[in-house]
């Protein structure tokens, strides 16, 4: 009987995540079979790719782990001589010299530029809401700003500035970086060109079957943790995290962002990093996780957006981010695609746990999106369920006890199922998890009061407010006004803070003042006099 790739591939996805004897035999037949196969129509490879990302990701023995490496090695040989048309098929799937056809954010585009294992070239504009005209007449050397006032299109307005195809995207970014200083405008500017480019690696680095960090060790699998205590994991002491030379963390940052880049995605604190708040932490069962925090110009007010990626024996298989307060954090995680069937609870618990101690966080809240709100995904797969088996409860008390209805009729009726209808009810409040007995106060709460502060003392005039705010905060702490752009944000934020708040008491306005030297440069340590602020002595 012949055997068809199409077949070995459905059955090697059909025996993945199963690690009982006949499974993990038939894992290896259905392996050796397609090593002698040749590859099939793009589809099919794109599912076998995947398949033995997973494999390898969660080997159940050193040969099958080998066995897929060398899978990943023939497809990479093969798509390296393969016929432009052929693969043209594969666009966006993340294969080795495979081409990505997308947009990203300018800093995203500015990085891949000086990127060593791909070439980026300007693919096109796909209905932009401004011309081009309009962005460079604000960039454009005043003798040339002429140029821009004859009704050109885009492209034809490249060319009369002799703007040659290959130097055009460049030139884009190089125009749009006089606005660097102000970041949401350039990023305003950009997005509004709706500029799309195209990416060719040049090297299987940038796929992502190679695109890992290197390990020392593989974790082999006998079974997957089905069930997870997750309060004994989230309390387990996390080890200090590991040191990386120049070299070493210059790889990670890239495998970093290479994760983002070859599923077409960004996080602000990934594209926007500040590279020397990474730290990568080495846990359990080959699992790895780098947290990384924002240059000053883009972190958020009061508050820090601390992202994350996860590793599975060096893969990168889950991203997101937490946005760290205080002891409360908003939390957020996404599983790529592949790796979905694994151990995505011992992941987040994993995830949260590192968190939770890092930053001391006390609670943590996830927003309705990530279990179903404008996201049929989240809905289809019940992640409402997912969160509540770790202890998360909806904040509005009716749909927390209707959870707890439903809780005891999936306990009670085997097979039972909550209805489309009960799962988007769920989404119209958030979902905490409580560590302690209070729910620490959040940044929102601070917002409101200085809305409210505004109003009532300054008229609703903003810049009024901020200038008597500040100098009246510099007055009681006796500082300097600052020197750097970043600085005076911070000093405007507190100082706003301390007003509203009517913070008087010296111990915590003296905090307050350390805050407008180390936000911008230590997300660490800027956590730890927020803990201070919170919880004097």
């Amino acid at each position: 009987m012949r055997i068809s790739f199409r077949n070995q591939v459905n059955l090697l996805k059909n025996c993945l995540n199963s690690f009982d004897p006949v499974s993990n035999a038939s894992r290896y037949d259905c392996l050796t079979n397609l090593s002698s196969l040749p590859f099939s129509n793009h589809q099919d490879l794109i599912h076998y790719y995947d398949a033995l990302l997973f494999v390898i990701a969660y080997p159940a023995d050193e040969a099958q782990r080998s066995l897929a490496e060398k899978e990943m090695q023939r497809i990479s040989s093969f798509l390296k001589s393969s016929v432009k048309d052929r693969n043209q098929r594969l666009v966006n799937s993340g294969l080795p010299f495979t081409q990505m056809i997308t947009r990203f954010s300018h800093d995203m585009v500015r990085w891949l530029l000086v990127h060593p294992h791909c070439k980026i070239i300007l693919d096109d504009f796909v209905n932009p809401s401004h011309t081009l005209n309009d962005v460079l007449r604000l960039t454009l050397p005043s003798i040339e700003q002429a140029e821009t006032t004859a009704g050109l299109e885009n492209i034809e307005l490249m060319d009369a500035l002799q703007i040659t195809p290959a130097k055009r995207l460049q030139f884009l970014i190089n125009e749009l970086a006089r606005f660097d200083e102000l970041p949401y405008v350039k990023d305003h500017l950009f997005d509004r060109l709706q500029t799309v480019v195209s990416i060719t690696p040049t090297s299987k680095a940038l796929s992502k079957a190679f695109n890992r960090l290197p390990i020392a060790e593989t974790y082999v699998h006998n079974d997957l943790l089905r069930k997870i205590d997750s309060s004994a994991i989230l309390n387990a002491a996390v080890p200090a995290p590991i040191y990386l030379d120049m070299t070493a963390k210059e790889t990670a940052v890239r495998v970093v962002k290479n994760a983002m880049l070859l599923t077409g995605r960004e996080t602000d604190p990934c594209t926007y990093m500040d590279e020397n708040s990474f730290r990568w932490y080495r846990l359990e069962r080959g699992i790895s996780i780098a947290i990384y925090g924002m240059v000053p110009s883009r972190q958020m007010p009061l508050e820090s957006y601390v992202g994350y990626t996860a590793f599975k024996n060096g893969y990168p298989v889950a991203y997101g981010g937490a946005w760290v307060f205080g002891e409360r954090a908003n939390f957020g995680i996404n599983i790529f695609k592949p790796y979905r069937n694994g151990e995505s609870a011992f992941v987040m618990a994993q995830l949260l746990r590192l968190y939770r101690h890092v930053f001391a966080i006390r609670y943590f809240e996830i927003e309705a999106y990530q279990f179903g709100l404008d996201n049929p995904e989240g809905i289809a797969s019940g992640a409402f369920w997912f969160y509540y088996r770790f202890g998360f409860r909806p904040l509005d008390k009716q749909l927390k006890a209707l959870a707890l209805k439903e809780e005891r009729k999936i306990k009670a009726r085997k097979g039972y199922r909550t209805s489309q209808k009960v799962l988007v009810e769920f989404t119209a409040s958030n979902i905490g998890l409580a560590l302690g007995r209070k729910i620490p106060p959040k940044v929102q709460d601070i917002a409101i009061r200085v809305t409210k502060m505004i109003r009532q003392h300054f008229g609703g005039d903003r810049l009024i407010a901020e200038n008597e705010c500040r100098m009246r905060f510099l007055h009681k702490t006796g500082m300097d006004e600052p020197s750097t752009k970043a600085e005076n944000l911070v000093l405007t934020e507190v100082a706003l803070w301390a007003e509203a708040l009517q913070v008087e008491e010296r111990g915590k306005l003296e905090i307050l003042a350390e805050m407008i030297t180390i936000k911008p440069k230590d997300v660490y340590a800027y956590q730890s006099l927020l803990l201070q602020f919170y919880h004097p002595g």
